[in-house]
């Protein structure tokens, strides 16, 4: 396979998984509570990570006290607030919303640098941003195909996905504080031990009052998806392909993400796809590849 088209297609399958991710945590929050399901996925994700890393990597487990400090923060963020967000607020808000919303994350990347590390925007960063509040107010401000309020229930569950976005982006611009010593793949095993870490004690609480037999085959499929495929193969997928592409060409494939969030809860949650959706949506994906430009 030419190595554009082989990398074309890792980051087209990566974005797809994680936008299959909110149909699956859909799935998972009619079943699991919430600190439960996010410590099980962990938990998987690490016993899958666990023979990797001492398969391929000659010191697995060595690492400075800087960068572990640097970890912990990169995993509170992207592992713990992004996992209860985006679980809890599916409770409330439909996967097509989550989609949409999950995938203003670069847009939401450049204002937290600019609040937190003072990075000004460039002129298509800004006017990205204004594109992707526009979409986000009419993903949120709509119900059906008209200026009908929403209920409150589901506004809020809007919001916590808005404040998952949050997390992800400061979990994205850690990376580059953590040492490059550190691969890929170690730094995807270590980021799945400490979100096991860091959930296990609210995961044991719930777990003593769970009855796991009530719990469906499809219901423990889509943890196990969650947890291997979602956490893991995503990653591996996509450190494939964007090692061999400019940032602006992986920045495009990011669009894929909403797309296969939206397709995927009409086919298998039978969501319906309505005109704010659409309108919403079609903003964001402006905005997501004008950011590439940037």
């Amino acid at each position: 396979m030419p190595s554009n088209l082989y990398a074309w297609t890792n980051l087209s399958l990566a974005m797809i998984i994680v936008g299959s991710s909110v149909v699956f945590g859909k799935i998972i929050t009619y079943s699991f509570p919430v600190f439960l399901a996010s410590g099980l996925r962990f938990a998987i994700a690490s016993a899958v990570m666990l023979p990797l890393l001492l398969k391929y990597e000659k010191k697995p487990f060595h690492i400075s006290a800087k960068d572990f400090w640097r970890l912990l923060i990169m995993a509170f963020c992207g592992q713990f607030v992004f996992t209860f967000l985006l679980l809890l607020g599916l409770r409330y808000t439909s996967a097509i919303e989550a989609g949409i919303i999950t995938s203003t994350s670069p847009a939401m990347m450049a204002v937290v640098t600019f609040i937190f590390f003072r990075e000004k925007p460039g002129c298509y960063q800004v006017i990205a941003i204004a594109m992707v509040v526009a979409g986000v107010i009419m993903v949120n401000g709509f119900i059906g195909v008209g200026p009908v309020p929403m209920p409150a229930r589901h506004l809020f569950g809007n919001i916590l996905m808005i404040g998952a976005v949050v997390g992800e982006a400061f979990f994205l611009l850690m990376r580059k504080r953590i040492s490059s010593d550190i691969s890929n793949l170690a730094l995807t095993g270590y980021l799945c031990f400490l979100g096991f870490v860091l959930f296990l004690p609210l995961s044991v609480y719930e777990a003593r009052s769970f009855d796991f037999s009530a719990v469906s085959p499809g219901a423990w499929g889509a943890m196990l998806y969650f947890g291997a495929v979602f956490t893991v193969l995503a990653y591996v997928f996509w450190f494939q392909g964007v090692s061999r592409v400019s940032g602006s060409t992986a920045g495009v494939f990011t669009a894929v993400m909403p797309v296969s969030a939206v397709v995927l809860s009409c086919l298998f949650l039978k969501e319906p796809f309505t005109l704010h959706h659409a309108l919403g949506g079609a903003l964001i994906l402006s905005a997501i590849l004008l950011m590439t430009r940037a």
